[in-house]
């Protein structure tokens, strides 16, 4: 039967590998997924035997209440206490917490290109989007944001290290731009989803500034680094104030237990936390060498495991390059569906030598056939 669904305003995300085998007739585990900007070493060995004992609690309601997970992310994190934390069902139901949570009929701020399902969260509460075109940089520049703020703004979403680019902003930036919010009592979301691939993330993290601006909301999940998407957890950062009014509001029995199990496993596991620090850094910089003798490709440079390319052959779209791409196995994620993107982008992860070594060849291959 075909789908009533032909014209989507949105598209799907990278990833989606279940519906890429189905549609291509591959074998789940032979699909070589470089759309997913997931950790390809996750999850790591002590997550699975944690969800591998846990396995006969789900005959229990999960704890609607897991201090002792709190307990560990606020260690982990530092300089927040388990107060300041609230539990999601992956970082994505907090991101549609918040604007629910303001109520409706008021603007939303997203500097573009970023993360469709800020805009989609809003939408959903029938507010309105103001778009922030960022430079061909990515730079974050506070002054425009500034500018874009009326009296109808309640929320600003900002993912630092910024998606899709892999742009890293610094501590000093992003409070500036907490400070003009306070003062137009404004809530900023900063996704920091893929911190943890930053050499001294604690150096660049907000999470220590919540009890100081109460307009501020730190989000983060075990999706990235941890290569840990299927058990969808992800945890907000906020003022004990602000967190106790999410938590009247947060769904019941939202975390599942092998997800609280295998996310206080994984923080645990330094050998793993090292291990993805070393490859990645080390792959990536293989990965860009490779790129950089295509000529017609531009990599943007990176502070996480994911790339951004601009294809400099105009008659060459990403569009096209990963319908060419799917016919050898290969997700490539299709940047042209990123609001303040156009066609000329795609995006792949940083995976093992040998997966990005085909992933090289197969690209040279299609980029010849387009």
């Amino acid at each position: 039967m075909e789908s009533p669904c032909k014209k989507k305003r949105f598209v799907s995300h990278g990833g989606d590998v279940w519906g890429f085998a189905r549609k291509n007739n591959i074998p789940l585990d032979q699909v070589l997924d470089f759309s997913a900007p997931t950790n390809y070493l996750g999850p790591c060995n002590e997550a699975v035997k944690a969800i591998e004992k846990a396995a006969k609690l789900v005959k229990f309601y999960p704890d609607p209440n897991p201090t002792e997970l709190k307990n560990e992310i606020a260690e982990y994190v530092g300089k927040i206490g388990s107060e300041n934390i609230v539990m999601g069902n992956g970082s994505i139901e907090l991101i549609y917490m918040l604007p629910e949570f303001l109520g409706t009929d008021y603007e939303g701020i997203i500097p573009v290109p970023s993360f469709t399902e800020y805009e989609k969260a809003i939408l959903r509460v029938h507010s309105n989007i103001v778009f922030v075109k960022l430079p061909s940089d990515f730079a974050l520049n506070v002054n425009d944001i500034e500018k874009a703020i009326t009296d109808k703004t309640k929320i600003i979403f900002v993912c630092n290290p910024h998606s899709p680019s892999g742009t890293l902003y610094k501590k000093e930036t992003i409070l500036k731009l907490v400070e003009v919010c306070h003062k137009n009592d404004v809530v900023v979301a900063i996704d920091e989803n893929y911190i943890e691939f930053v050499k001294s993330s604690r150096d660049f993290t907000m999470a220590p500034f919540v009890e100081e601006y109460d307009n501020l909301f730190v989000i983060r999940s075990v999706t990235k680094f941890y290569g840990m998407p299927g058990v969808r957890f992800g945890y907000g950062i906020a003022s004990k104030k602000f967190i106790c009014a999410l938590e009247d509001v947060r769904m019941p029995w939202n975390i599942n237990s092998l997800a609280v199990f295998a996310t206080m496993a994984a923080l645990k596991d330094t050998q793993f936390i090292e291990q993805t620090m070393k490859s990645i850094a080390t792959e990536k910089t293989r990965l860009v060498e490779m790129l950089s003798e295509i000529g017609i490709l531009q990599v943007v440079p990176s502070e996480t495991n994911f790339l951004l390319l601009k294809i400099l052959e105009h008659k060459i779209t990403s569009t096209r390059l990963r319908e060419e791409m799917a016919k050898k196995g290969v997700l490539i994620r299709d940047c042209s569906t990123f609001v303040g993107l156009d066609d000329s982008y795609f995006r792949i992860t940083v995976r093992s030598y040998e997966e990005n070594a085909k992933l090289i060849k197969i690209l040279k291959e299609a980029l010849k056939g387009v």
